[in-house]
């Protein structure tokens, strides 16, 4: 009987899920937003399972991952948690009104991650303005932007009633369990002046931030929005 650890048959187990849903094996970009970490950590996993005698691949073929143990020894997929009934159905973007737009005032701090010493005690924020007819995914990208990242990961704004608590609504990638971030707009989710929430950056390295509505006015119809209008400290590095 073949052995492997609880994580690796996590992987396995997706990955013999998909294939019986989708006919073909999964990209490792799907596998890495099932697990909820970095493309770098699938990549090694990935590996590790094909050199440990539990898949193949084909060189140079994309989708070729092939399980090699016994079909009743692999694991039943279970996602790590269940969509909270808010999350679970996408909010669809509306269509932009003809009066002015709302524009939302976004305070981001970075509460944690991989951050040096030289990094540590200093406020590190940026205040973003976006408009209410604009996504969530659009509002990632500002903040990728606001802090000088190079490298994309999955993200996710998460609503519960504390900042990082993802028993609320969630909202990232498609395929992603909550709802879906690129056609959720800020107008959609009823946000409130004061509203606090959070944004998880890099499955993996886990970049947090707290995000505060500072107010909401309405927008300009002049300006190019998402924009930065105030940065606190300078970027840290996206890796060290």
């Amino acid at each position: 009987m073949p052995t492997f650890t609880p994580t690796q048959g996590r992987y396995l187990a997706f990955i013999h899920a998909y294939v019986n849903l989708h006919g073909i094996p999964p990209a490792e970009a799907e596998i890495a937003t099932a697990m909820r970490v970095s493309g770098p950590s699938v990549h090694q996993m990935i590996k590790k399972l094909e050199q440990e005698g539990l898949i193949q691949r084909t060189p140079g073929q994309a989708r070729s991952v092939e399980i090699l143990i016994p079909e009743e020894e692999i694991p039943a997929w279970k996602s790590e948690r269940k969509a909270s009934p808010s999350a679970a159905k996408p909010v669809r973007q509306a269509p932009p009104s003809s009066t002015s737009a709302n524009l939302y005032v976004l305070n981001t701090y970075i509460q944690s991650g991989p951050i040096s010493e030289k990094f540590g005690e200093k406020e590190i924020s940026r205040v973003i303005e976006i408009r209410g007819d604009q996504t969530l995914e659009k509002l990632h990208w500002a903040i990728f932007e606001a802090y000088d990242r190079e490298e994309e990961h999955l993200y996710e704004f998460q609503f519960g009633k504390k900042p990082f608590d993802r028993s609320g609504a969630t909202y990232g990638h498609p395929m992603n369990e909550g709802g879906d971030a690129t056609v959720t707009t800020l107008d959609a989710l009823n946000l409130k002046p004061k509203r606090v929430f959070g944004y998880w950056f890099d499955f993996g390295d886990d970049w947090y931030h707290q995000i505060i509505v500072e107010k909401i006015d309405k927008a300009s119809p002049t300006v190019k929005y998402p924009r930065v209008t105030k940065r606190v400290g300078k970027s840290p590095p996206q890796y060290e």
